[in-house]
């Protein structure tokens, strides 16, 4: 069964053609600084206010996290102390690199064991994942997601452009159902992040091919006007 969801900004969901629909295999790609992470907060934010719950593998500690993302106005202190937000930390040291290539199939299995007490899974970078494992380990993992995702787990991706072998990023971007590219340009003198919708199967009506935004302090995520977009 599909249904769509709201990500807590009417904005964005007007862009998304009524909102996020569920469930998903969404991958959020992106260079560093182009608002991967502040995004990925919209979405878990519409998550858990619409009652699901959700775990965040992050390479950030939780409390870092929680602070982080409580500065862009996006306060998961409750939602993390009730257990309806789970962080799990991924330290981004050099030991922890080097065992890179054992920790995607754990993560998968670990997955793969929330299947009946989660409603999505975000994994904030899949970069940091990848940056070591060879063609196969990645596309079973990736198999593994498509198969939670049939039978209703929505799993959230983040990632650098060119983190993967260029054939396995193809492959990726065409078993996710929901596709978004970000980058960061500047509109006169005013520096913006850009979204481009290549991909969102489910939409309730035709979605935009994209738009402009900003991350605030204050409002959070801010669409900026069309006419201020035209890059």
């Amino acid at each position: 069964m599909n249904w769509v969801i709201s990500t807590g900004n009417e904005e964005i969901d007007m862009n998304f053609g009524g909102g996020l629909p569920l469930p998903s295999l969404m991958l959020i790609e992106g260079d560093h600084g182009s608002g991967k992470s502040a995004f990925t907060a919209q979405i878990i934010r519409g998550m858990l206010d619409s009652g699901m719950k959700v775990i965040c593998i992050t390479e950030n500690m939780p409390s870092d996290y929680i602070r982080k993302m409580k500065s862009i106005t996006f306060d998961f202190s409750k939602a993390f102390f009730r257990n309806e937000l789970s962080i799990v930390s991924l330290h981004s040291k050099q030991e922890w690199l080097e065992k890179s290539p054992l920790m995607l199939p754990v993560i998968g299995d670990f997955i793969e064991g929330q299947f009946q007490n989660i409603n999505c899974v975000v994994i904030d970078s899949l970069s940091f994942l990848t940056l070591h494992n060879d063609t196969n380990s990645i596309l079973d993992f990736l198999t593994k997601c498509k198969h939670l995702v049939a039978g209703g787990m929505s799993i959230v991706l983040t990632m650098h452009p060119d983190s993967m072998p260029q054939d396995v990023g193809l492959r990726l971007k065409s078993l996710c159902d929901v596709y978004l590219s970000l980058k960061s340009t500047n509109i006169g003198d005013k520096a913006v992040k850009v979204m481009n919708v290549i991909k969102l199967i489910g939409a309730t009506t035709s979605p935009d091919s994209g738009f402009a935004f900003n991350v605030d302090s204050t409002f959070g995520i801010k669409i900026v006007p069309i006419s201020m977009a035209s890059v």
